[in-house]
């Protein structure tokens, strides 16, 4: 059987840090997927909000370094499970994140210690810091099951 998942989307909020009680560090983030599609001889965009855990070590570098507005590069396996609160039975969808990988470079405003470009991110494009696009709906944080 396989289970993997591999998204590209900008982060919508910072990441929410949590500790379980023996005290490892989970991290939880929503990324912004959009779809480009054609009907009826008419572009449109279609956007998925998706919900992405981590954990650990890969808890404590995505909360470390990755803000609000991160193109990011998220690989995992998807995740379900059902809630029950007031006889209503609800499911949630996540992605258990393997590794997240931030696919800019640090703008200045980032990490003010970044003067010039040096050979490890010379190559990465460049996006405008207004490159984070406003979308007019953005679904509430879902409880935790």
């Amino acid at each position: 059987m396989l289970n993997k998942v591999m998204l590209i989307g900008r982060l919508v909020a910072d990441p929410e840090v949590r500790f379980t009680p023996s005290g490892k560090q989970t991290s939880n983030f929503r990324i912004a997927v959009d779809r480009n599609f054609k009907q009826n001889n008419e572009w449109k965009k279609d956007t998925l909000f998706v919900r992405v855990v981590t954990w650990e070590a890969l808890a404590k570098r995505v909360s470390d370094f990755m803000k609000k507005g991160n193109l990011v590069f998220v690989e995992g396996r998807l995740q379900i499970q059902a809630s029950e609160k007031n006889g209503q039975k609800n499911w949630f969808t996540d992605i258990v994140a393997n590794s997240v990988i931030l696919l800019e470079k640090r703008s200045v405003s980032m990490d003010s210690s970044i003067s010039q470009p040096t050979a490890e991110n010379a190559e990465m494009p460049s996006i405008p810091s207004d490159g984070m696009e406003e979308y007019d709906f953005v679904p509430e944080e879902i409880e935790e099951v």
